[in-house]
């Protein structure tokens, strides 16, 4: 029974009717005679069998009741005929057996069967929809439970393929799925085989090969149309559906009936198909494919992010290789390098005090000037690295510090008294300061003014000068290194300026300041109330985006 569809079950039961009505209509003819006769026992006979043939017609069309239980409907219908025919029956025989027979015993009969027929129906038809609507409360809370359990594993999982088999464990475990199995698809290829598995023997799963060509018998059932189009599939009954055929002996061996195929998806990138089996016909309705398709969509949301995760554990790993390498190099810059340095230069110094010799002076300023460059380089491994300690740094106290080791006495220092706090590291800020002001002094000259406040429309602060400014064509290549236009710069100055503020997450910008100077935009800071500690913050900026200030116009203009 349960094999019945809608569309059969109906035109049975209108068939069923209108064979009926047929006979009560040749009834009412016969007996126009009379009236009260041909009332009531061919006119209300005929309404009741017509009313049959109403209810087969919209069964059929699945307006009263679900296919797995138009055999219900039809059973009760049976029922009901057999009922009032045995009822009438019995009647009969005791007319037979007590008195006289009734003036027409068959009509008496069929009449009873229409009777019983309708009742039987529509009592049928309240039961299959009684059954339906418990069926979908235990549906929803079967789905839910497999949902939130295959949800969990999902969360849980470190690895896409140990979130597969999770998954498909977890699915294969809840009724009614028979197995689950999930197969990755990669566009460059036009197959796609089961990659992790749960229910059958693999033996099975290794068989199983779906493609994704449209014109390929492989590809025209439900896993390529899923793959093609990005929508859940189905094929309610396997033994039916003509685009199943390539896999209807393997179905019929396993005892699989229905099946579902759900595109694991993220926007619009496919990453493969969830194929579930389920052991009868029918078991994937509208709730069903809603959920599976929901479920779908968050094992692709997850396949993305394991991926980032994966992707960001290398850039780590990356990360954590170069900071390595950039220790190591300025260990050898540190020690290697400055030990002769440093003997070049006394020597050079003895031989100056000896006699005065220009190639010896340039001698020493080439040699100073390669320890500025030292210097530079080790400031720039130390603070390129990520910021993993964060306290409450006060802005115009660290300013005023870096001031008095760089300023002149021509020149000017400005703060808004309303600059405040941040979070970060002190001593790198005071750094990022002290190569800003530096800079300035540089390129604007001794009498220059530098201004410190915070930003208006945004999270952080500014440095700004009243110099030449920075061209707008030169703004990107003043933070790579070695981009000085002052011939005594090492340029390296605001590419530890940048270093500084990527270690702490921050993003910098130049522009114009007030005065037609440069402007240093600090954005993306942490404010911290006055007497409150640092607050935790997730800077957790790469520390290998150290590359790109230069000496030329840290607050001030870069000499074009």
């Amino acid at each position: 029974m349960n094999r019945i569809s809608a569309r059969t079950g109906g035109l049975v039961l209108a068939a069923f009717g209108v064979a009926l009505s047929a006979f009560h209509l040749r009834t009412s003819v016969v007996l126009r005679d009379a009236p009260t006769l041909a009332v009531v026992d061919g006119v209300l006979p005929l309404l009741l069998s017509a009313m049959l043939v109403l209810t087969g017609v919209r069964m059929a069309r699945g307006a009263l009741v679900p296919d797995q239980f138009v055999g219900w409907a039809l059973a009760w219908t049976a029922v009901g005929a057999a009922v009032l025919v045995a009822a009438a029956g019995w009647l009969v025989s005791h007319a037979l057996t007590r008195g006289p027979l009734p003036v027409d015993a068959t009509l008496t009969l069929l009449n009873a069967a229409t009777l019983g027929a309708l009742f039987g129906t529509l009592v049928g038809v309240y039961d299959a929809r009684r059954r339906q609507q418990q069926l979908q409360v235990d549906q929803l809370n079967r789905i839910n439970n497999t949902l939130r359990i295959a949800t969990q594993e999902i969360v849980d999982a470190d690895s896409r393929s140990e979130l597969e088999r999770r998954v498909c464990e977890r699915l294969q475990q809840s009724e009614p799925y028979e197995s689950a199995w999930i197969g990755r698809y990669d566009p460059e290829t036009d197959v796609v085989r089961p990659d992790e598995w749960a229910g059958l023997d693999d033996e099975y799963y290794e068989s199983v090969v779906i493609t994704v060509e449209a014109d390929d018998e492989h590809g025209q059932g439900a896993g390529g149309k899923a793959i093609r189009s990005g929508e859940i599939q189905c094929s309610q009954d396997v033994t039916t559906d003509p685009s199943m055929e390539p896999w209807r002996d393997l179905f019929a061996e396993h005892g699989v009936e229905s099946v579902a195929v759900v595109p694991i998806v993220d926007g619009d990138d496919v990453f493969g198909i969830l194929s579930l089996y389920a052991d009868r016909p029918y078991v994937f309705d509208e709730a069903e494919r809603q959920v599976l398709t929901e479920l779908g969509e968050t094992i692709g949301h997850a396949v993305r992010s394991l991926a980032a995760r994966e992707q960001l554990s290398r850039r780590e790993r990356e990360l954590a290789n170069q900071n390595k390498h950039l220790e190591e190099f300025a260990s050898v810059v540190s020690h290697d390098l400055r030990n002769p340095l440093n003997v070049a230069q006394g020597f050079v110094s003895l031989e100056l005090e000896r006699r005065d010799s220009d190639h010896l002076r340039r001698a020493a300023d080439a040699l100073d000037r390669m320890n500025e460059l030292i210097d530079d380089i080790l400031t720039l491994a130390r603070t390129g690295r990520a910021v993993s300690e964060f306290d409450r740094v006060d802005l115009a106290a660290v300013a005023a510090d870096a001031w008095a080791t760089t300023g002149t006495a021509a020149a000017t220092l400005e703060t808004e008294p309303s600059l405040g706090a941040v979070s970060g590291d002190e001593s790198r800020i005071r750094e990022l300061f002290e190569n800003l002001f530096r800079n300035a002094v540089e390129h604007a000259g001794d009498d220059v003014t530098v201004s410190v406040g915070g930003l208006d429309d945004a999270d952080g602060f500014y440095v700004a000068d009243d110099g030449p400014g920075i061209p707008e064509s030169d703004r990107e290549s003043v933070f790579e290194a070695g981009y000085s236009t002052n011939p005594d710069g090492t340029g390296f100055g605001l590419n530890i300026v940048r270093s500084i503020a990527d270690a702490h997450g921050w993003d910098v910008a130049v522009t114009d300041s007030d005065a037609g100077g440069a402007r240093f935009e600090f954005t993306g800071v942490t404010a911290v109330d006055g007497g409150a500690a640092a607050a935790d913050t997730d800077a957790d900026a790469d520390a290998d985006a150290a590359g790109g200030d230069s000496d030329c116009g840290a607050a001030g203009g870069a000499d074009a």
